[in-house]
């Protein structure tokens, strides 16, 4: 281990992360012409790749993580800069270890943090000018009895006092949201005003950033602090707080300030973000056997990935490609046309998306990835299977005509309707699309489609399958299968022998 225990930072498990609050997060972000659509981000199990991923110890990073992800780099100049900014960060694995430690402790937020910032912080000097009268009033009732020894306004003093008491909860209850928000803004302004000499040391840019922002932001800084001092120490200070109403009167002198630097804050926010994403790759490369930063260029007719593996496999099995043309894939049940497919995906999506490629060397265009892969029956909108194939592919029809190249993968193309209008509609729809400025990726059963394609290259799996056992290499091959196996794993997981016997005499019957 590169660190010891007690600098052990906890991973966020995936029952934590709010995936639809990132998904509205990624809003705020201008979509790169790659932006992956909600059916290919499913299609992959990104949510779960995402959570394999996240490093990330602050809500600002995993938002900045996740919309890296979701906003893969459309050209050569946004790739290499967020490729070099990834870097800085394993100059010294130390300092970053350090900051990751530091960043841990701003924790998360649990609202919108950009939405509650841009919506204003509530300002109402009447109210400040009330609650400051009321403060006088409650010390000065209660000192003038202290010192005369009369009590007799001690009543009033209750009065007062729970007046105090009624406002300061009521006014937590209602600007919970904005008070969580203030107190975030406060870790991350000491985080920035604290730490950028360390930050300067792997990234000058970013640590100039944040000490221009911080002298933006100062004053917040100082009457926001107040805010929380005394509340939570002990009983006694709660009180304190109370008859004080420090935390009302500094909110509502500090929300003015607030309100004057929305921009300057949500800039702060994206620049903890950034930091925190950069160290999370970084230490997420770290657990991984193999990587590399991909070769990214629009001269580059083929796609080449060397040793590719799935991130999510305890045990994967490496493929290579080297491609300049669509390809169809062949194969039986179960030898791993699907896995294949998602593997391209992932790591095409994570090369342009992180500069992180799980194989040992990566060479393509920048590609706008779509696919249709993992489609289900969507009940709640009473869409068939095939509905929603339709329109899976249709995004694929429309999409030939972007300036973008596109990444396609379709596994097996309209297996949702009859076998005739299932041939001819995916004999086109392939042939279209192959036409275009596209490359793409379809795995197939009906091998009667494979003649008519025009400009592909074939591949298949292959397998060995017995009564006694199920190998399968989950190789990539070059060629067409000559095999298929479905009945033969009907007969290994024991189905009636008089019942495998009548449908490959059926078989036979339908092949003549």
């Amino acid at each position: 281990m590169l660190f010891g225990n007690k600098d052990f930072i906890r991973k966020k498990k995936f029952k934590d992360i709010d995936f639809k609050l990132l998904s509205s997060v990624n809003d705020y972000y201008k979509k790169s012409k790659m932006h992956i659509d909600e059916v290919t981000w499913q299609d992959l199990d990104m949510d779960n790749v995402f959570a394999k991923i996240n490093h990330t110890v602050t809500t600002p990073g995993e938002e900045k993580l996740y919309t890296w992800l979701r906003n893969p780099a459309d050209n050569k100049d946004d790739y290499n800069n967020r490729k070099n900014y990834i870097n800085d960060f394993k100059k010294d694995r130390m300092v970053g270890h350090n900051l990751r430690l530091a960043l841990s402790r701003i924790k998360y937020c649990d609202f919108d943090f950009r939405d509650t910032v841009n919506k204003g912080f509530m300002t109402n000097n009447l109210l400040l000018v009330s609650m400051i009268l009321l403060v006088i009033l409650n010390v000065g009732i209660l000192v003038f009895s202290i010192i005369t020894m009369n009590f007799m306004l001690f009543p009033l003093f209750i009065l007062t006092m729970g007046t105090s008491i009624v406002l300061h909860f009521k006014f937590s209850m209602k600007y919970n949201a904005q008070l969580q928000v203030i107190g975030y803004i406060i870790k991350i302004l000491s985080f920035s005003k604290k730490h950028y000499k360390t930050i300067e040391k792997l990234s000058p840019d970013l640590a100039g950033r944040l000490k221009e922002l911080n002298s933006k932001l100062n004053k917040i800084t100082k009457k926001g602090a107040a805010i929380f001092k005394v509340e939570g120490l002990d009983v006694i200070g709660d009180y304190i707080n109370i008859l004080f109403l420090i935390k009302e009167i500094n909110f509502l002198t500090v929300s003015n300030l607030i309100n004057k630097h929305k921009k300057a804050l949500v800039k702060l926010y994206n620049n903890i973000g950034d930091l925190d994403a950069a160290l999370s790759i970084d230490t997420y490369r770290r657990e991984l056997k193999y990587y590399c930063e991909p070769n990214l260029s629009d001269e580059f007719e083929d796609i080449r990935m060397v040793d590719m593996y799935h991130p999510l496999l305890e045990k994967p099995i490496s493929n290579t490609i080297d491609i300049n043309s669509s390809i169809a894939i062949t194969g039986s049940n179960m030898s791993g046309k699907s896995t294949f497919l998602r593997t391209v995906g992932l790591n095409a999506l994570l090369g342009q998306g992180i500069c992180t490629s799980l194989t040992k060397e990566h060479e393509s265009k920048f590609y706008r990835l779509i696919t249709s892969i993992s489609l289900n029956d969507d009940i709640l909108q009473g869409k068939s299977y095939f509905l929603m194939e339709a329109e899976a592919i249709k995004r694929m029809v429309n999409a030939c005509n972007d300036e973008s190249p596109l990444l396609i993968l379709i596994d097996e193309i309209f297996k949702g309707t009859n076998p005739i209008e299932r041939l001819a509609a995916s004999m086109e729809i392939l042939n279209l699309l192959a036409a275009s400025n596209t490359k793409t990726f379809v795995a197939t059963h009906d091998l009667q489609i494979l003649p008519e394609l025009h400009d592909y290259d074939y591949y298949f799996f292959t397998e060995n399958v017995t009564k006694d056992s199920l190998d399968f290499d989950y190789k990539v091959h070059e060629g067409i299968t000559s095999t298929r196996n479905a009945i033969k794993i009907l007969d290994f997981i024991n189905y009636p022998h008089e019942l495998i016997d009548k449908i490959n005499k059926r078989i036979e019957v339908m092949e003549v």
